[in-house]
Protein backbone atom coordinates (compact mmCIF):
# COMPACT_ATOMS: atom_id res chain seq x y z
CA UNK A 1 0.00 0.00 0.00
CA UNK A 2 2.60 2.41 -0.74
CA UNK A 3 3.41 4.36 -4.18
CA UNK A 4 6.75 3.71 -5.40
CA UNK A 5 8.41 5.56 -8.51
CA UNK A 6 8.95 2.92 -10.95
CA UNK A 7 12.19 4.68 -12.05
CA UNK A 8 14.71 1.87 -11.26
CA UNK A 9 14.27 -0.60 -13.16
CA UNK A 10 14.72 -4.69 -11.08
CA UNK A 11 18.69 -4.94 -12.83
CA UNK A 12 18.88 -1.73 -11.06
CA UNK A 13 18.08 -2.85 -7.91
CA UNK A 14 19.85 -6.15 -8.57
CA UNK A 15 22.78 -3.86 -8.65
CA UNK A 16 22.70 -2.08 -6.34
CA UNK A 17 22.15 -5.38 -3.82
CA UNK A 18 25.55 -7.03 -5.71
CA UNK A 19 26.97 -3.88 -5.05
CA UNK A 20 26.68 -4.54 -1.40
CA UNK A 21 24.65 -1.35 -0.66
CA UNK A 22 22.32 -2.86 1.25
CA UNK A 23 19.14 -1.35 2.72
CA UNK A 24 19.91 1.69 3.98
CA UNK A 25 21.56 3.04 0.63
CA UNK A 26 18.36 2.06 -1.60
CA UNK A 27 16.74 3.86 1.33
CA UNK A 28 18.46 6.93 0.34
CA UNK A 29 18.52 6.40 -3.27
CA UNK A 30 14.35 6.28 -3.50
CA UNK A 31 14.42 9.01 -1.39
CA UNK A 32 16.82 11.06 -3.23
CA UNK A 33 15.17 10.12 -6.78
CA UNK A 34 11.73 11.39 -5.33
CA UNK A 35 13.41 14.91 -4.22
CA UNK A 36 15.05 15.40 -7.81
CA UNK A 37 11.52 14.43 -9.72
CA UNK A 38 10.10 16.87 -7.36
CA UNK A 39 12.15 19.58 -7.64
CA UNK A 40 12.01 18.68 -11.40
CA UNK A 41 8.03 19.08 -11.67
CA UNK A 42 8.09 22.53 -9.73
CA UNK A 43 10.40 24.12 -12.07
CA UNK A 44 8.43 22.73 -15.19
CA UNK A 45 5.60 24.24 -13.08
CA UNK A 46 7.06 27.68 -12.84
CA UNK A 47 7.70 27.61 -16.70
CA UNK A 48 3.92 27.03 -17.32
CA UNK A 49 2.79 29.64 -15.35
CA UNK A 50 1.54 27.35 -12.60
CA UNK A 51 1.91 28.82 -8.73
CA UNK A 52 3.51 26.36 -6.21
CA UNK A 53 3.39 27.59 -2.98
CA UNK A 54 4.67 24.80 -0.63
CA UNK A 55 4.21 24.07 3.09
CA UNK A 56 1.11 26.29 3.84
CA UNK A 57 -0.14 24.95 7.01
CA UNK A 58 -3.94 23.69 7.17
CA UNK A 59 -4.09 22.37 10.90
CA UNK A 60 -1.73 22.53 14.38
CA UNK A 61 0.58 19.44 13.77
CA UNK A 62 4.02 19.75 11.61
CA UNK A 63 2.51 17.28 9.23
CA UNK A 64 -0.68 19.48 8.43
CA UNK A 65 0.53 20.95 5.42
CA UNK A 66 -0.04 21.26 1.64
CA UNK A 67 1.84 22.28 -1.38
CA UNK A 68 -0.33 24.32 -3.99
CA UNK A 69 -1.06 24.22 -7.77
CA UNK A 70 -2.65 27.38 -8.78
CA UNK A 71 -2.66 28.40 -12.91
CA UNK A 72 -1.93 31.88 -13.07
CA UNK A 73 -4.54 32.40 -15.96
CA UNK A 74 -7.72 31.02 -16.67
CA UNK A 75 -11.47 31.86 -15.19
CA UNK A 76 -11.93 31.94 -11.76
CA UNK A 77 -13.04 30.38 -9.20
CA UNK A 78 -11.82 27.29 -9.89
CA UNK A 79 -12.24 23.53 -8.86
CA UNK A 80 -10.32 21.92 -6.62
CA UNK A 81 -8.84 18.49 -7.12
CA UNK A 82 -6.86 17.20 -3.63
CA UNK A 83 -4.11 14.64 -4.35
CA UNK A 84 -3.39 12.60 -1.57
CA UNK A 85 -0.24 10.09 -1.26
CA UNK A 86 -0.16 6.64 0.17
CA UNK A 87 2.76 4.76 2.36
CA UNK A 88 0.94 2.11 4.29
CA UNK A 89 -0.71 5.34 6.56
CA UNK A 90 2.63 5.64 8.28
CA UNK A 91 4.85 7.08 5.63
CA UNK A 92 5.05 8.79 2.03
CA UNK A 93 5.64 12.40 0.95
CA UNK A 94 3.50 14.93 -0.98
CA UNK A 95 6.10 16.22 -3.54
CA UNK A 96 5.41 12.34 -4.86
CA UNK A 97 2.45 13.95 -6.32
CA UNK A 98 3.95 17.25 -7.67
CA UNK A 99 4.05 15.99 -11.22
CA UNK A 100 0.09 15.39 -10.41
CA UNK A 101 -0.76 18.82 -9.03
CA UNK A 102 1.16 20.44 -11.89
CA UNK A 103 -0.57 18.20 -14.80
CA UNK A 104 -4.06 19.09 -13.07
CA UNK A 105 -3.32 23.04 -13.43
CA UNK A 106 -2.22 22.52 -16.86
CA UNK A 107 -5.84 21.71 -17.63
CA UNK A 108 -7.07 25.00 -15.53
CA UNK A 109 -8.06 22.79 -12.32
CA UNK A 110 -6.26 24.31 -9.26
CA UNK A 111 -4.78 20.89 -6.97
CA UNK A 112 -3.06 20.74 -3.42
CA UNK A 113 -0.89 17.46 -2.05
CA UNK A 114 -1.28 16.87 1.33
CA UNK A 115 -0.01 15.32 4.05
CA UNK A 116 -0.93 14.20 7.09
CA UNK A 117 0.02 12.60 10.95
CA UNK A 118 1.59 8.77 10.33
CA UNK A 119 1.13 5.58 12.34
CA UNK A 120 2.81 4.07 14.02
CA UNK A 121 2.99 7.85 16.34
CA UNK A 122 -0.33 8.34 15.63
CA UNK A 123 -2.95 5.67 14.69
CA UNK A 124 -6.82 6.06 13.12
CA UNK A 125 -8.55 8.01 13.26
CA UNK A 126 -5.70 10.96 13.10
CA UNK A 127 -5.51 10.33 8.99
CA UNK A 128 -8.80 10.65 8.71
CA UNK A 129 -9.38 13.41 10.99
CA UNK A 130 -6.51 15.45 9.22
CA UNK A 131 -7.98 14.90 5.19
CA UNK A 132 -11.07 16.20 6.93
CA UNK A 133 -9.70 19.25 8.33
CA UNK A 134 -7.37 19.94 5.41
CA UNK A 135 -10.57 20.07 3.13
CA UNK A 136 -12.45 22.08 5.58
CA UNK A 137 -9.58 24.80 5.95
CA UNK A 138 -9.16 24.89 1.80
CA UNK A 139 -13.06 26.00 1.94
CA UNK A 140 -12.40 28.44 4.24
CA UNK A 141 -9.87 29.91 2.43
CA UNK A 142 -11.32 29.67 -1.04
CA UNK A 143 -11.58 33.13 -1.62
CA UNK A 144 -8.03 33.59 -0.97
CA UNK A 145 -7.11 31.23 -3.67
CA UNK A 146 -10.21 31.24 -5.67
CA UNK A 147 -11.35 28.18 -5.62
CA UNK A 148 -14.94 27.40 -6.10
CA UNK A 149 -15.73 25.53 -2.70
CA UNK A 150 -18.88 23.68 -4.16
CA UNK A 151 -16.46 21.92 -6.87
CA UNK A 152 -13.98 19.67 -4.71
CA UNK A 153 -12.78 16.58 -5.90
CA UNK A 154 -9.75 14.19 -4.47
CA UNK A 155 -7.68 11.77 -6.26
CA UNK A 156 -5.18 9.33 -4.20
CA UNK A 157 -3.29 6.00 -4.32
CA UNK A 158 -3.28 3.14 -1.55
CA UNK A 159 -3.49 4.34 1.56
CA UNK A 160 -4.41 7.73 0.04
CA UNK A 161 -6.75 6.21 -2.23
CA UNK A 162 -8.87 5.23 1.05
CA UNK A 163 -8.35 8.65 2.48
CA UNK A 164 -9.98 10.37 -0.33
CA UNK A 165 -12.98 7.76 -0.65
CA UNK A 166 -13.60 8.50 3.12
CA UNK A 167 -13.88 12.25 2.20
CA UNK A 168 -16.52 10.83 -0.32
CA UNK A 169 -18.64 9.18 1.45
CA UNK A 170 -18.16 10.07 5.58
CA UNK A 171 -19.15 13.09 7.50
CA UNK A 172 -16.88 15.00 9.57
CA UNK A 173 -16.10 13.15 12.43
CA UNK A 174 -14.22 15.64 14.69
CA UNK A 175 -16.33 19.11 15.06
CA UNK A 176 -14.08 20.40 17.63
CA UNK A 177 -13.06 23.30 16.33
CA UNK A 178 -14.98 26.31 16.18
CA UNK A 179 -13.07 28.04 13.49
CA UNK A 180 -14.56 25.49 10.95
CA UNK A 181 -17.16 24.42 12.23
CA UNK A 182 -19.24 25.90 9.37
CA UNK A 183 -17.63 24.34 6.33
CA UNK A 184 -18.24 20.56 4.93
CA UNK A 185 -15.27 18.35 5.00
CA UNK A 186 -17.16 16.33 2.03
CA UNK A 187 -15.54 15.70 -1.67
CA UNK A 188 -17.87 15.81 -4.46
CA UNK A 189 -16.14 13.13 -6.71
CA UNK A 190 -13.40 10.70 -5.99
CA UNK A 191 -10.62 8.83 -8.42
CA UNK A 192 -9.49 5.77 -5.97
CA UNK A 193 -6.33 4.28 -7.42
CA UNK A 194 -6.04 0.37 -5.78
CA UNK A 195 -7.47 1.98 -2.26
CA UNK A 196 -7.74 -0.42 0.72
CA UNK A 197 -11.79 0.62 1.37
CA UNK A 198 -12.40 -2.32 3.27
CA UNK A 199 -10.30 -2.65 6.14
CA UNK A 200 -12.00 -5.60 7.08
CA UNK A 201 -11.24 -7.81 4.10
CA UNK A 202 -7.96 -6.35 4.04
CA UNK A 203 -7.12 -8.28 6.92
CA UNK A 204 -6.80 -11.38 5.06
CA UNK A 205 -4.20 -10.34 2.41
CA UNK A 206 -0.18 -10.05 3.10
CA UNK A 207 -0.98 -6.24 4.08
CA UNK A 208 -2.63 -6.57 7.61
CA UNK A 209 -0.04 -5.71 9.18
CA UNK A 210 -0.21 -2.84 7.55
CA UNK A 211 -3.64 -2.39 8.12
CA UNK A 212 -3.15 -3.43 11.64
CA UNK A 213 -0.23 -0.59 12.46
CA UNK A 214 -3.04 2.11 11.35
CA UNK A 215 -5.97 0.94 13.58
CA UNK A 216 -3.68 0.00 16.47
CA UNK A 217 -5.22 -3.09 17.35
CA UNK A 218 -5.89 -6.29 16.29
CA UNK A 219 -9.18 -7.23 14.39
CA UNK A 220 -10.74 -10.10 16.93
CA UNK A 221 -12.52 -8.17 18.98
CA UNK A 222 -12.70 -5.00 17.32
CA UNK A 223 -13.82 -5.44 14.04
CA UNK A 224 -16.13 -2.20 14.42
CA UNK A 225 -13.12 0.41 15.00
CA UNK A 226 -11.93 -1.47 11.50
CA UNK A 227 -15.37 -0.91 9.78
CA UNK A 228 -15.41 2.91 11.30
CA UNK A 229 -12.42 3.35 9.66
CA UNK A 230 -13.75 1.74 5.79
CA UNK A 231 -14.69 3.46 3.03
CA UNK A 232 -17.09 0.94 2.17
CA UNK A 233 -18.75 0.85 5.64
CA UNK A 234 -20.29 4.73 4.57
CA UNK A 235 -21.85 3.92 1.33
CA UNK A 236 -25.26 5.60 1.19
CA UNK A 237 -28.18 5.64 -1.65
CA UNK A 238 -26.82 7.67 -4.86
CA UNK A 239 -22.57 8.07 -3.25
CA UNK A 240 -20.80 10.76 -5.31
CA UNK A 241 -19.53 9.88 -8.71
CA UNK A 242 -16.12 7.66 -8.41
CA UNK A 243 -13.54 6.33 -10.76
CA UNK A 244 -11.51 3.40 -9.52
CA UNK A 245 -8.35 2.48 -11.01
CA UNK A 246 -6.75 -1.16 -9.87
CA UNK A 247 -3.74 -2.83 -11.84
CA UNK A 248 -4.70 -6.57 -12.18
CA UNK A 249 -0.88 -7.59 -10.81
CA UNK A 250 -2.62 -6.19 -7.41
CA UNK A 251 -3.46 -8.90 -6.01
CA UNK A 252 -3.05 -8.87 -2.42
CA UNK A 253 -0.35 -11.84 -1.90
CA UNK A 254 2.31 -9.66 -1.13
CA UNK A 255 2.74 -7.50 2.09
CA UNK A 256 1.65 -3.65 0.83
CA UNK A 257 -0.32 -4.85 -1.82
CA UNK A 258 -4.20 -4.43 -2.08
CA UNK A 259 -6.42 -7.31 -3.32
CA UNK A 260 -7.99 -6.10 -6.48
CA UNK A 261 -11.09 -7.81 -5.14
CA UNK A 262 -11.43 -4.45 -2.91
CA UNK A 263 -12.00 -2.41 -6.02
CA UNK A 264 -14.51 -4.90 -7.81
CA UNK A 265 -16.69 -5.06 -4.68
CA UNK A 266 -16.39 -1.40 -3.53
CA UNK A 267 -17.05 -0.13 -7.34
CA UNK A 268 -20.28 -2.68 -7.39
CA UNK A 269 -21.51 -1.68 -4.00
CA UNK A 270 -21.35 2.07 -5.43
CA UNK A 271 -23.39 0.83 -8.55
CA UNK A 272 -26.35 -0.77 -6.66
CA UNK A 273 -26.20 2.37 -4.21
CA UNK A 274 -27.05 3.90 -7.68
CA UNK A 275 -23.79 5.80 -7.76
CA UNK A 276 -21.96 6.44 -11.13
CA UNK A 277 -19.19 4.53 -10.44
CA UNK A 278 -16.22 3.44 -13.22
CA UNK A 279 -13.96 1.02 -12.84
CA UNK A 280 -10.77 1.25 -14.87
CA UNK A 281 -8.59 -2.11 -14.89
CA UNK A 282 -5.05 -1.79 -16.33
CA UNK A 283 -3.55 -5.14 -17.65
CA UNK A 284 -0.20 -5.54 -16.36
CA UNK A 285 -0.04 -3.33 -13.54
CA UNK A 286 0.69 -3.87 -10.13
CA UNK A 287 1.13 -2.04 -6.63
CA UNK A 288 1.98 1.71 -6.55
CA UNK A 289 2.03 3.06 -9.99
CA UNK A 290 0.91 6.39 -9.09
CA UNK A 291 3.59 7.19 -7.42
CA UNK A 292 5.73 9.06 -10.04
CA UNK A 293 3.60 9.92 -13.17
CA UNK A 294 6.69 9.05 -15.73
CA UNK A 295 5.45 5.21 -16.18
CA UNK A 296 2.31 4.36 -18.85
CA UNK A 297 0.17 2.96 -15.87
CA UNK A 298 0.24 6.65 -14.64
CA UNK A 299 -0.52 8.27 -17.61
CA UNK A 300 -3.24 6.00 -18.70
CA UNK A 301 -4.67 7.12 -14.91
CA UNK A 302 -3.90 10.80 -15.80
CA UNK A 303 -5.96 10.64 -18.56
CA UNK A 304 -8.94 9.16 -17.02
CA UNK A 305 -8.95 11.10 -14.26
CA UNK A 306 -8.49 14.34 -16.43
CA UNK A 307 -11.91 13.18 -18.45
CA UNK A 308 -13.54 12.60 -15.23
CA UNK A 309 -12.71 15.71 -13.33
CA UNK A 310 -13.50 17.55 -16.23
CA UNK A 311 -17.25 15.83 -16.39
CA UNK A 312 -17.91 16.47 -12.53
CA UNK A 313 -16.22 19.80 -11.80
CA UNK A 314 -16.13 21.83 -14.72
CA UNK A 315 -18.99 20.59 -16.91
CA UNK A 316 -21.85 20.95 -14.27
CA UNK A 317 -22.21 21.93 -10.61
CA UNK A 318 -21.51 19.46 -8.40
CA UNK A 319 -23.71 18.61 -4.80
CA UNK A 320 -22.57 19.99 -2.04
Amino acid sequence: MKDRSSAITARQRCTIRNAGWGVLALTVLWLALGAISAAAAERKAEAAGIKVMKDVPYGPHPRNVIDLYLPESGPTPRPLVICIHGGGWAGGDKRGYAWLGEALARQGFAAVSITYRFAPAWRAPAQLDDVQRAVRWLRRNAAQYELDPERFGAIGGSAGAHLASYLALAETRDNSDAALAAYSSRVQCVVDCYGPVDLVGMMRSASAPIVQGFIGKPLEGNEEDYRKASPVSYVRKNPPPFLIVHGTRDVGTSRGQVPIEQSLDFHEKLRQAGGDATLLKLEGAGHGFTGNGSNQYAQETLAAALEFFTKHLTKQKARP
